[in-house]
């Protein structure tokens, strides 16, 4: 039978190094890029969720839109 309940780390630990690799600013920003408009990941949009220990991976999801993006902390 497999394991089904998640691995959990220090929250602040996953957000830092999300910000470090960039999947997140501190800063809540608009780029322009060839006149297109995208948003910046703002990290005060996202929810830590939860990780997986054996894949490195942290799991955050977006507080408006739902959507969960996946960081590996390798």
């Amino acid at each position: 039978m497999t394991n089904n309940i998640p691995d959990f780390r220090n929250p602040q630990v996953a957000f830092e190094s999300a910000i470090s690799k960039g999947i997140f600013t501190e800063e809540h920003a608009v780029r322009v890029l060839c006149n297109l408009k995208k948003e910046t990941n703002f990290v005060g949009d996202w929810m830590y969720m939860h990780s997986d220990k054996t894949k490195k991976i942290d799991y955050f999801k977006n507080k408006l839109t739902r959507k969960y993006i996946e960081v590996s902390y390798v």
